[in-house]
């Protein structure tokens, strides 16, 4: 074990803590919390339920969906919870919080880029986008945790050969994502913001964005 792996480690909790301690501050405490849950259990057994199909798996999925509709805040949470509570099948160890922290940064990362309208209506985008993400984020933290924990003496040669194992491996999970999100993410994320609009989840400027959207498309129904 590489002697940077304890500071490292300590780094990736330290950079969770913010996150879980906005919770104290959210309006909707209540709620938010049964959604995370909700979305953490998902994710988690979507992982848990391919088991035996290494890196093909939902779970990124589910949580840049939840993201999308909930927010980055959403989106980083399923992440990290997610990693974590799925680790009890696969198994917890030093590299639980970079999994943890890589999964949520990706998420986070997909919810900031969904809040424009065009992107998050866009089958294409939703493909493509958490397909990169996870493959870049999530690959690069993941990997670099290996490197810290299997490679004893740093040198280039080695540091590059433990990045390259990981790209298949990577690239796997990250076009897994992508086929998910790109098939199921655009109608999933339009159900869940009704959702969230109904049960008073969302601000008001939603609210009226999305009945407008519903009273356009009647609108046109009627029409035709």
């Amino acid at each position: 074990m590489n002697r940077w792996y304890i500071p490292a480690s300590i780094i990736c909790l330290a950079a969770l803590v913010p996150f879980f301690a906005v919770y104290e501050r959210r309006r909707h405490l209540a709620a938010e919390l049964t959604l995370t849950a909700v979305f953490t259990a998902a994710a988690a057994l979507s992982r848990a339920a391919f088991y035996a199909l290494p890196q093909i798996k939902p779970i990124a999925a589910v949580c840049v969906i939840a993201g999308a509709a909930f927010g980055a805040h959403m989106g980083f949470m399923c992440g990290a919870l997610s990693m974590l509570v799925s680790n009890i099948i696969f198994g917890q160890g030093p590299w639980t919080p970079f999994q943890m922290l890589g999964l949520g940064l990706a998420a986070l990362i997909c919810s900031l880029v969904f809040r424009n309208k065009k992107l998050r209506n866009s089958r294409i985008a939703l493909g493509i986008i958490p397909a990169v993400t996870v493959f870049a984020v999530y690959g690069f933290i993941t990997d670099l945790q290996s490197v810290l924990f299997y490679v004893t003496e740093p040198s280039r040669k080695a540091v590059l050969a433990v990045f390259a194992a990981g790209v298949p491996f990577n690239a796997i999970f990250g076009v897994t994502t992508g086929i998910i999100t790109g098939l199921i993410g655009k109608n999933a994320i339009e159900r869940l913001e009704r959702i969230k609009i109904k049960y008073g989840l969302g601000s008001k400027d939603q609210a009226e964005e999305i009945q407008a959207t519903g009273s356009s498309q009647q609108a046109t129904g009627s029409s035709q």
